[in-house]
Protein backbone atom coordinates (compact mmCIF):
# COMPACT_ATOMS: atom_id res chain seq x y z
CA UNK A 1 0.00 0.00 0.00
CA UNK A 2 1.45 3.54 -1.11
CA UNK A 3 -0.32 6.70 0.65
CA UNK A 4 -0.34 9.39 -1.23
CA UNK A 5 -0.76 13.55 0.65
CA UNK A 6 -0.98 16.56 -1.13
CA UNK A 7 -0.55 19.73 0.40
CA UNK A 8 -1.39 23.13 -1.50
CA UNK A 9 1.34 25.31 0.32
CA UNK A 10 1.50 28.33 -1.64
CA UNK A 11 -0.32 29.95 -4.47
CA UNK A 12 3.35 29.43 -6.71
CA UNK A 13 6.55 27.49 -6.43
CA UNK A 14 10.20 28.92 -8.49
CA UNK A 15 10.88 24.96 -9.51
CA UNK A 16 13.30 26.47 -11.89
CA UNK A 17 15.52 28.05 -8.94
CA UNK A 18 14.24 24.52 -6.70
CA UNK A 19 15.63 22.51 -9.45
CA UNK A 20 19.01 24.19 -9.48
CA UNK A 21 19.79 23.90 -5.75
CA UNK A 22 18.43 21.15 -4.83
CA UNK A 23 20.03 17.58 -5.19
CA UNK A 24 17.42 14.85 -5.03
CA UNK A 25 17.10 11.81 -7.13
CA UNK A 26 14.98 13.65 -10.16
CA UNK A 27 13.30 11.02 -11.91
CA UNK A 28 11.10 13.02 -13.96
CA UNK A 29 10.74 17.13 -15.13
CA UNK A 30 9.88 19.66 -16.97
CA UNK A 31 9.18 23.25 -16.69
CA UNK A 32 6.19 23.08 -14.53
CA UNK A 33 6.76 19.80 -11.73
CA UNK A 34 9.51 17.94 -11.13
CA UNK A 35 9.29 14.22 -9.64
CA UNK A 36 11.76 12.96 -7.52
CA UNK A 37 12.63 9.35 -5.67
CA UNK A 38 12.44 10.18 -1.92
CA UNK A 39 14.17 7.48 -0.09
CA UNK A 40 11.72 4.90 0.03
CA UNK A 41 9.04 7.27 -1.28
CA UNK A 42 8.48 10.36 -3.95
CA UNK A 43 7.82 13.69 -4.08
CA UNK A 44 6.40 15.86 -6.82
CA UNK A 45 6.69 19.80 -6.88
CA UNK A 46 4.54 21.54 -8.95
CA UNK A 47 4.59 25.38 -9.96
CA UNK A 48 0.98 25.86 -8.92
CA UNK A 49 2.03 25.53 -4.95
CA UNK A 50 1.22 22.11 -4.27
CA UNK A 51 3.57 19.10 -3.43
CA UNK A 52 2.57 16.01 -3.05
CA UNK A 53 4.42 13.04 -1.01
CA UNK A 54 4.22 8.89 -1.68
CA UNK A 55 5.31 7.05 1.40
CA UNK A 56 7.07 9.54 2.84
CA UNK A 57 6.36 9.66 6.88
CA UNK A 58 5.27 12.96 9.10
CA UNK A 59 8.83 14.56 9.89
CA UNK A 60 10.31 14.08 6.41
CA UNK A 61 7.13 15.96 4.70
CA UNK A 62 7.62 18.68 7.46
CA UNK A 63 11.14 18.99 7.06
CA UNK A 64 10.92 18.72 3.06
CA UNK A 65 8.01 21.72 3.15
CA UNK A 66 10.10 23.69 5.38
CA UNK A 67 12.49 23.63 2.63
CA UNK A 68 10.39 24.14 -0.03
CA UNK A 69 8.86 27.54 1.64
CA UNK A 70 11.64 29.41 0.60
CA UNK A 71 11.15 28.74 -2.89
CA UNK A 72 7.12 29.55 -2.41
CA UNK A 73 5.37 32.08 -3.92
CA UNK A 74 2.51 34.03 -2.09
CA UNK A 75 2.95 31.53 0.90
CA UNK A 76 -0.67 30.06 2.68
CA UNK A 77 -0.76 29.87 6.47
CA UNK A 78 -3.06 27.25 6.42
CA UNK A 79 -2.24 24.21 3.75
CA UNK A 80 -5.23 22.43 2.06
CA UNK A 81 -4.85 18.90 1.89
CA UNK A 82 -5.93 15.82 0.44
CA UNK A 83 -4.91 12.17 0.98
CA UNK A 84 -5.29 9.11 -1.29
CA UNK A 85 -4.42 5.31 -1.06
CA UNK A 86 -2.58 3.11 -3.37
CA UNK A 87 -3.54 -0.90 -2.99
CA UNK A 88 -1.94 -3.79 -5.09
CA UNK A 89 -4.52 -6.61 -5.75
CA UNK A 90 -4.21 -9.05 -7.97
CA UNK A 91 -7.25 -7.82 -10.25
CA UNK A 92 -7.19 -7.56 -14.11
CA UNK A 93 -8.58 -4.30 -14.37
CA UNK A 94 -8.11 -0.34 -12.35
CA UNK A 95 -10.36 -0.41 -9.57
CA UNK A 96 -11.62 2.99 -7.88
CA UNK A 97 -13.33 4.29 -4.93
CA UNK A 98 -13.62 8.05 -3.35
CA UNK A 99 -10.25 8.04 -1.89
CA UNK A 100 -8.38 4.74 -3.48
CA UNK A 101 -7.08 2.79 -6.64
CA UNK A 102 -6.35 -1.09 -6.94
CA UNK A 103 -4.26 -1.89 -9.26
CA UNK A 104 -2.34 -4.99 -9.83
CA UNK A 105 1.11 -3.03 -10.44
CA UNK A 106 2.59 -0.62 -8.91
CA UNK A 107 5.39 1.58 -10.88
CA UNK A 108 7.28 4.92 -11.06
CA UNK A 109 4.51 6.04 -14.10
CA UNK A 110 1.23 4.80 -11.85
CA UNK A 111 2.67 6.28 -8.91
CA UNK A 112 3.64 9.61 -10.63
CA UNK A 113 0.01 9.99 -12.37
CA UNK A 114 -1.69 9.19 -8.91
CA UNK A 115 0.27 12.30 -7.61
CA UNK A 116 -0.74 14.48 -10.68
CA UNK A 117 -4.19 13.82 -10.05
CA UNK A 118 -4.27 14.53 -6.70
CA UNK A 119 -2.49 17.53 -7.03
CA UNK A 120 -4.65 18.79 -9.81
CA UNK A 121 -7.93 17.73 -7.38
CA UNK A 122 -6.59 20.09 -4.80
CA UNK A 123 -5.66 22.69 -7.03
CA UNK A 124 -9.30 22.62 -7.82
CA UNK A 125 -10.49 23.00 -3.87
CA UNK A 126 -8.21 25.83 -3.44
CA UNK A 127 -9.30 27.88 -7.02
CA UNK A 128 -12.91 27.02 -5.71
CA UNK A 129 -12.55 27.98 -2.49
CA UNK A 130 -10.98 31.42 -4.08
CA UNK A 131 -13.30 32.01 -6.36
CA UNK A 132 -16.18 31.32 -3.86
CA UNK A 133 -15.11 34.20 -1.66
CA UNK A 134 -14.92 36.46 -4.51
CA UNK A 135 -18.63 34.71 -5.84
CA UNK A 136 -19.86 35.80 -1.99
CA UNK A 137 -18.12 39.29 -2.42
CA UNK A 138 -19.68 40.12 -5.66
CA UNK A 139 -23.26 39.14 -4.53
CA UNK A 140 -22.93 40.78 -1.07
CA UNK A 141 -22.51 44.13 -4.11
CA UNK A 142 -26.18 43.13 -5.61
CA UNK A 143 -27.64 42.99 -2.54
CA UNK A 144 -26.64 46.61 -1.41
CA UNK A 145 -27.81 47.92 -5.18
CA UNK A 146 -31.20 46.24 -4.37
CA UNK A 147 -31.81 46.95 -0.94
CA UNK A 148 -30.23 50.39 -1.33
CA UNK A 149 -30.70 50.99 -5.07
CA UNK A 150 -26.73 52.37 -5.27
CA UNK A 151 -22.94 50.42 -4.29
CA UNK A 152 -22.06 51.32 -0.81
CA UNK A 153 -18.29 51.22 -2.11
CA UNK A 154 -15.85 53.48 -3.27
CA UNK A 155 -14.46 53.24 -7.01
CA UNK A 156 -10.95 52.71 -5.89
CA UNK A 157 -12.07 49.56 -3.89
CA UNK A 158 -14.25 48.31 -6.78
CA UNK A 159 -11.20 48.64 -9.01
CA UNK A 160 -9.49 46.67 -6.73
CA UNK A 161 -11.93 43.84 -6.28
CA UNK A 162 -11.94 43.73 -9.94
CA UNK A 163 -8.15 43.12 -9.93
CA UNK A 164 -8.20 40.57 -7.47
CA UNK A 165 -10.98 38.61 -9.39
CA UNK A 166 -8.72 38.71 -12.73
CA UNK A 167 -5.59 37.99 -10.87
CA UNK A 168 -7.60 35.19 -9.78
CA UNK A 169 -8.74 34.07 -13.36
CA UNK A 170 -5.38 34.42 -14.80
CA UNK A 171 -3.50 32.13 -12.46
CA UNK A 172 -5.74 29.90 -12.88
CA UNK A 173 -5.70 30.47 -17.06
CA UNK A 174 -1.78 30.35 -16.39
CA UNK A 175 -1.94 26.78 -15.04
CA UNK A 176 -4.42 25.19 -17.63
CA UNK A 177 -2.27 22.68 -18.56
CA UNK A 178 -2.47 20.76 -15.03
CA UNK A 179 -5.77 19.73 -16.22
CA UNK A 180 -4.37 18.31 -19.40
CA UNK A 181 -3.94 14.33 -19.82
CA UNK A 182 -0.03 13.65 -19.27
CA UNK A 183 1.92 12.60 -22.51
CA UNK A 184 2.77 8.90 -21.02
CA UNK A 185 -0.81 7.60 -20.73
CA UNK A 186 -0.90 7.90 -24.61
CA UNK A 187 1.42 5.56 -25.17
CA UNK A 188 0.33 2.86 -22.26
CA UNK A 189 -3.43 1.44 -22.91
CA UNK A 190 -2.88 0.41 -18.74
CA UNK A 191 -1.86 4.16 -17.79
CA UNK A 192 -4.62 5.64 -19.96
CA UNK A 193 -7.45 3.84 -17.98
CA UNK A 194 -5.87 4.24 -14.76
CA UNK A 195 -5.75 8.33 -16.07
CA UNK A 196 -9.29 8.19 -16.77
CA UNK A 197 -10.29 6.37 -14.07
CA UNK A 198 -8.64 9.18 -11.36
CA UNK A 199 -10.07 11.79 -13.92
CA UNK A 200 -13.93 10.52 -13.26
CA UNK A 201 -12.88 9.54 -9.51
CA UNK A 202 -12.03 13.54 -8.58
CA UNK A 203 -14.38 15.22 -10.95
CA UNK A 204 -11.83 16.91 -12.57
CA UNK A 205 -14.04 17.93 -15.69
CA UNK A 206 -16.89 18.64 -13.75
CA UNK A 207 -15.63 20.62 -11.28
CA UNK A 208 -13.42 22.69 -13.19
CA UNK A 209 -16.70 24.00 -15.69
CA UNK A 210 -18.28 24.52 -12.65
CA UNK A 211 -15.20 26.88 -11.20
CA UNK A 212 -15.35 28.48 -15.12
CA UNK A 213 -19.02 28.82 -14.51
CA UNK A 214 -18.27 30.82 -10.82
CA UNK A 215 -15.71 32.91 -12.19
CA UNK A 216 -18.30 33.60 -14.86
CA UNK A 217 -20.84 35.10 -12.87
CA UNK A 218 -18.96 37.13 -10.98
CA UNK A 219 -17.04 38.90 -14.15
CA UNK A 220 -20.77 39.23 -15.27
CA UNK A 221 -21.47 41.20 -11.95
CA UNK A 222 -18.46 43.22 -12.27
CA UNK A 223 -19.51 44.69 -15.70
CA UNK A 224 -22.46 45.83 -14.24
CA UNK A 225 -21.27 47.49 -11.21
CA UNK A 226 -18.38 49.22 -13.18
CA UNK A 227 -20.85 50.29 -15.47
CA UNK A 228 -23.03 51.91 -12.43
CA UNK A 229 -20.13 53.40 -11.13
CA UNK A 230 -19.14 55.00 -14.26
CA UNK A 231 -22.54 56.27 -14.64
CA UNK A 232 -22.47 58.06 -11.37
CA UNK A 233 -19.50 59.22 -12.07
CA UNK A 234 -20.50 61.01 -15.37
CA UNK A 235 -23.79 62.23 -13.33
CA UNK A 236 -21.46 64.27 -11.03
CA UNK A 237 -19.50 65.52 -13.00
CA UNK A 238 -22.43 67.15 -15.25
CA UNK A 239 -23.69 68.46 -12.22
CA UNK A 240 -20.20 70.37 -11.69
CA UNK A 241 -20.67 71.50 -15.13
CA UNK A 242 -23.80 72.97 -14.62
CA UNK A 243 -22.75 74.39 -11.73
CA UNK A 244 -20.03 76.40 -12.76
CA UNK A 245 -21.78 77.48 -15.43
CA UNK A 246 -24.00 79.16 -13.17
CA UNK A 247 -21.28 80.47 -11.31
CA UNK A 248 -20.17 81.86 -14.70
CA UNK A 249 -23.72 83.09 -15.54
CA UNK A 250 -24.31 84.25 -11.97
CA UNK A 251 -20.87 86.12 -12.18
CA UNK A 252 -21.86 88.05 -15.43
CA UNK A 253 -24.81 89.26 -14.43
CA UNK A 254 -23.32 90.66 -11.25
CA UNK A 255 -20.85 92.04 -12.79
CA UNK A 256 -23.41 94.01 -15.76
CA UNK A 257 -25.49 94.80 -12.58
CA UNK A 258 -23.00 97.22 -10.42
CA UNK A 259 -20.21 98.07 -13.79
Amino acid sequence: MIRIIAYQIAENTNIKKFKTEYTGELINSNSFELFYKFERGYVFVLNYGVVVFANVDDVQRSAFISHLTKYCINHLENHLQEDFIIEKKEISQPEFSYNSLSVNEINNDVIRIVMLQVAQSLALDFYQEASQHLFEDSVNLTNQLETHGSLKISKRKLLKFIGKTLNTKNRIIDNLYIYDTPSVVWEDEFLGKVNDGLTKTFDISIRFKELEYMLKRVENNLSVFVELTNAEESKRLEWVVIILIFIEILHLFINDIFV
